[in-house]
């Protein structure tokens, strides 16, 4: 009898012994949880780096075919001493130096191509946005587009000609055939939108005549964008959409506004493995360029302002926008 008690004594274990069992089994698990986030970085980063050399592809057939890399205008001030303000869109010197207006600035040239949408999504989108009081773009602007004085990005927001509204097909991806023939049917935005300044200004000839040259010199790169763009859908047999990501996108979650009306705009953009757009910086003559990711922390900094140039506290924060910033291509 005292020798069975002896042995279920030793069988038994400790509490010292439980508690190194349990110590020991938090440390696989947080070593396992450790290699699964740094796999889930590097697919992200792999996500980037992908995306970012298909950009690359495109990019390199536009200046095969134009000569110079897409001229982007700048939709905003590249000075990141400067803040837009959420409501009107109006820029104020900024106090400070903040990550927000520093990122801002860096997406000056934006990648995004932002643009009135299809008449036929005009239901749908003041159902979608009617808690937040915004609008279809068309109702909005209604017959105004046309005339109204100053219709640039810094006033009325009707376009945005990032990057991708020139490696994308314009007219194609706004009503095809239907726009190209000055036909406003569901399938178009209002035509009067392609009377106003900005478009008029970043576009020239019919746009029959566009959408055949533009089909034509796009359908040599457009395959790069299999499956890569958000916000994008089916065009001239590719489908562009990113998975999980696919149309109609309104990237401004804001809106936009004109005489006290907010309206969206339907875009497409690509985005990072993190989820966030890619930045892209092109200077005149546009013989080179750099496209770029924000990296895990999302913030950057305008890689046209030299860090030697800022406070030692404003290089400090600086600094570390851009350490993570590990994907950058130069051309």
């Amino acid at each position: 009898m005292q020798k069975r008690q002896k042995r279920e004594r030793s069988a038994a274990f400790t509490l010292i012994e439980m508690m190194v069992v349990v110590a020991i089994i938090g440390i696989l698990i947080a070593g396992v949880f450790r290699l699964m986030g740094a796999a889930g970085e590097n697919n992200k980063k792999a996500v980037t780096i992908a995306r970012m050399q298909k950009l690359q592809n495109a990019l390199s057939g536009f200046y095969a075919e134009y000569g110079t890399y897409p001229p982007v205008t700048p939709h905003g001030s590249p000075d990141p001493f400067v803040e837009e303000s959420a409501k009107d869109g109006k820029e104020n010197k900024a106090s400070s130096l903040t990550a927000g207006n520093a990122s801002r600035a860096a997406r000056s040239q934006p990648l995004a191509f932002e643009y009135p949408n299809a008449q036929s999504l005009d239901e749908y989108i003041n159902t979608r946005f009617q808690k937040e009081g915004i609008i279809n773009v068309n109702q909005a602007l209604g017959q105004n587009a046309a005339t109204i004085p100053t219709s640039d990005w810094t006033e009325t927001k009707i376009f945005k000609f990032g990057v991708l509204s020139y490696l994308l097909p314009r007219v194609e991806l706004m009503g095809g055939e239907d726009l190209a023939g000055n036909r406003e049917t569901p399938m178009t935005p209002k035509l009067n939108f392609f009377k106003s300044r900005q478009w008029t200004k970043n576009n020239s000839g019919s746009p029959s005549a566009q959408r055949t040259r533009e089909n034509r010199a796009v359908a040599r790169w457009l395959p790069n964008f299999e499956n890569c763009i958000g916000g994008g859908f089916g065009l001239m047999g590719i489908d562009t959409a990113e998975p999980n990501a696919g149309g109609p996108w309104f990237m401004s979650g804001a809106g936009y506004n004109y005489n006290s009306t907010r309206y969206v705009l339907m875009g497409m953009t690509i985005r990072d493995g993190w989820g966030n757009e890619l930045y892209y910086y092109s200077a005149p003559p546009y013989q080179s360029y750099r496209v770029w990711s924000a990296g895990p922390n999302g913030v950057t900094f305008p890689p046209w302002i030299s860090l030697d140039s800022l406070s030692s506290e404003d290089r400090k924060s600086a600094s570390s926008w851009v350490e993570d910033d590990v994907v950058r291509f130069d051309r």
